[in-house]
């Protein structure tokens, strides 16, 4: 089925846009952090500002700008998560390998440990493989996907 509706994508080349994708969370997580939107006191006009000459509304769309592209890349994972019961497992790979950035063996323990299952290094990769493909196919941010040309 979903090779019917998307049979056209390059895998390996979306597998590889994806990985990238979800590892520029901490990029986009830190830039929200870094632009926050303070308020402090009103000035003489009465409106409220942060004590910087610039544009105020700039600093909100900014900060909901970064925050939208690091909460989406987490909620990639949580969503394929929530899909069926194997498809937790992948979206539980792609949180701990590419969120988290944990290593592929302390990654491939937790799974093991967690579901009660066992995943040896080949077959997790290849879990870590469709995860990844998976994710990219449900992912709202379609530049991901890269078509056969």
């Amino acid at each position: 089925m979903i090779d019917s509706v998307f049979g056209n994508l390059d895998r390996e080349a979306t597998i590889e846009n994806f990985k990238t994708y979800l590892k520029e969370w901490k990029k986009w997580k830190l830039k929200a952090l870094q632009r926050f939107p303070g308020m402090k006191s009103p000035s003489m006009d009465g409106q409220p500002n942060d004590g910087t000459p610039h544009d105020p509304d700039a600093k909100f769309v900014g900060f909901a700008s970064a925050d939208y592209e690091y909460k989406t890349r987490v909620k990639c994972c949580t969503v394929l998560m929530s899909v069926g019961e194997e498809e937790e497992i992948l979206g539980d790979i792609l949180l701990h390998r590419f969120i988290k950035g944990w290593s592929a063996t302390r990654t491939m323990l937790y799974i093991n440990d967690h579901y009660n299952t066992y995943l040896d290094d080949r077959s997790f990769r290849r879990k870590q493989e469709q995860a990844l493909w998976e994710g990219a196919l449900m992912c709202p941010d379609e530049s991901v996907r890269v078509k056969r040309g």
